[in-house]
């Protein structure tokens, strides 16, 4: 992780942003929850396919889908993942689920971070994705007053 910058020096993104996560050729709208511990992906078909190594521990590696686009025109974005932990987070109901934690690259204008995603399913939600204060932290400031600070609106990520 990065050394901790003094807040003068943080960039400043709005409450929702465009994001990529290069390393899974995904860009899409996140809203970034400082309420939110965890950050969070809507998946869907999520199925162990394996295992690996991970800190002296066998872990799963999962496949999932993401589906981006329009309720009309999905795209549906197969991934496969190695599981590197599992969280237990309360989800919007106050509802503790057991999640698995991915890891990988998310990018978010000046942001650009590897960082750990909870895999759940965010069906209702009107974004399929939450960066929480972990990926956050010392890494930018949310203006909450406003959305697409450093992206831009029409940044062409699907919802």
């Amino acid at each position: 992780m990065p050394a901790a910058r003094s807040r003068r020096d943080l960039p400043v993104l709005g409450w929702k942003e465009h994001v990529q996560l290069p390393e899974w050729g995904l860009q899409l709208r996140a809203k970034l929850d400082t309420g939110a511990r965890s950050s969070a992906l809507h998946v869907a078909e999520l199925e162990e396919i394996g295992e690996h190594e991970h800190d002296d521990a066998r872990l799963p590696v999962v496949k999932f889908d993401v589906v981006l686009g329009r309720r009309d025109a999905p795209e549906h974005h197969r991934i496969e993942a190695p599981v590197v932990g599992h969280k237990v987070v309360k989800d919007t109901g106050a509802r503790a689920e057991r999640r698995p934690v991915v890891r990988t690259r998310i990018v978010c204008g000046p942001l650009d971070t590897i960082g750990d995603i909870t895999l759940t399913d965010r069906t209702g939600m009107i974004f399929r994705m939450l960066l929480g204060r972990l990926t956050l932290e010392h890494q930018c400031l949310v203006d909450p007053a406003h959305g697409y600070v450093v992206t831009g609106p029409g940044a062409g990520a699907t919802p």
